[in-house]
């Protein structure tokens, strides 16, 4: 049996970036999350309760940086997450930068910080189903990434966050494990 090849988002899975985007911006993280999984669970992007819309939001000048990115915030799950999909497979970052001049950097500064300068298992491309096959298991937060990754004979685990179909999961890691333990016994 080959070794799987296990893709693994970065923001939303190891890091809170909507977290870090919303408090440059003067939003109580804490607050608008509890808010989001009460009255706005599973949606994408609730305009209502942001008051911007996804492009306000998502082009805040203070998120072009590559001092935002490389600062972001590992999830308290980041280090377990990773150990575990390591047993399962190799591991390999695959994130798509938004359209921030330092968005690239930032991430690839915040992959250093973590791993060392030799550090060189990632992939920065917005088109992840691409790299889909019969032996790569993609681990993403938003089901626009799986749905198409999937289409294309890869396996798509979505990992549980307040914005899509897994809200309320309390122990995300679990989750994905379990699955692609799954997924790895039935293959």
């Amino acid at each position: 049996m080959k070794t799987a090849e296990i893709y693994l988002d970065m923001d939303g899975v190891c890091v809170d970036f909507l977290g870090a985007a919303l408090k440059c911006q003067g939003y109580d993280p804490q607050e608008y999350f509890g808010r989001w999984l009460s009255e706005h669970r599973g949606e994408l992007f609730p305009e209502a309760l942001i008051g911007k819309t996804p492009v306000e939001f998502f082009t805040n000048p203070h998120m072009q940086t590559a001092d935002f990115w490389t600062n972001l915030i590992a999830y308290e799950w980041f280090e377990r997450l990773y150990a575990e999909l390591g047993r399962l497979g190799n591991v390999i970052f695959l994130t798509a930068p938004i359209s921030s001049p330092g968005c690239v950097q930032g991430k690839h500064q915040w992959l250093i910080n973590q791993f060392g300068s030799d550090f060189d298992e990632f992939i920065f491309t917005r088109h992840k189903e691409r790299l889909a096959h019969d032996n790569a298991f993609l681990v993403d937060d938003m089901p626009f990434n799986i749905a198409p990754f999937t289409n294309r004979q890869g396996h798509g685990l979505l990992f549980p966050q307040i914005w899509n179909d897994y809200a309320g999961i309390e122990d995300p890691v679990s989750q994905v494990i379990e699955e692609l333990d799954r997924i790895l016994i039935t293959s």
